[in-house]
């Protein structure tokens, strides 16, 4: 490079990073809008509002409302999966194992985002069902799936089906207090409520994997 010659920025790598900010944002702003007003109320004047940018280029990235709207559902999906799933227990012992899941799962399926996400997504599911059919069950379906191979390790003497028994375990920890907490915004569980619920509900699974 010849001395005091201007540097270039190169476009290639900064245009792109430019795109990705803006997509953000805009899913950022959505995400509030729809959650906040639901997707027939939600306005996407509204979204640029919030966001900054311009319609033309939402409009570019998303294609229109329904796009953004699925774009959003799919990105709090992903994040809400992160939280849901838990890091490798196999290294711990049965009821051990199975309370650092329960807790994790339960915790994260009543915080207020996963809440909404998952009122918005069934309050849209004649609109949209097969977003219906693949978010919102897919979640519980990661971690049934960590559950059943967790427990084939945890539990090798067990007779009856480590798929269905993951299942069972599941729909224990959500209960009552996942639809309460649909219901109520101010329905909710402390800590201590919290790890109990799972204690409990660890103590009658491992009781019921031993009888098998």
């Amino acid at each position: 490079m010849t001395a005091g010659a201007p540097i270039v920025a190169d476009k290639s790598t900064r245009a792109p990073d430019r795109g990705v900010a803006r997509r953000q944002a805009f899913l950022l702003a959505a995400r509030s809008v729809f959650l906040e007003q639901g997707y027939e109320a939600a306005s996407v004047n509204d979204v640029v509002k919030t966001a900054g940018g311009s319609l033309a280029t939402l409009y570019a990235q998303f294609g229109n409302k329904e796009g953004l709207f699925l774009a959003i559902i799919q990105d709090e999906h992903e994040r809400l999966m992160v939280a849901m799933t838990p890091e490798c227990v196999d290294h711990l012992p049965l009821e051990e194992g199975l309370q650092h899941i329960g807790e994790q799962f339960l915790r994260t399926i009543l915080t207020r985002e996963s809440l909404a996400f998952f009122r918005l997504v069934v309050g849209e599911g004649r609109k949209f069902p097969q977003t219906v059919q693949r978010y919102v069950f897919a979640g519980a379906d990661r971690v049934r799936e960590v559950v059943t191979s967790y427990l084939k390790k945890a539990a090798p003497t067990f007779t009856g089906d480590y798929d269905s028994a993951a299942s069972y375990f599941l729909e224990l920890l959500r209960s009552r207090h996942q639809y309460l907490a649909l219901a109520d915004d101010a329905y909710g569980l402390t800590d201590s409520e919290l790890s109990a619920h799972v204690r409990h509900t660890v103590r009658f699974m491992a009781n019921g994997l031993r009888l098998y």
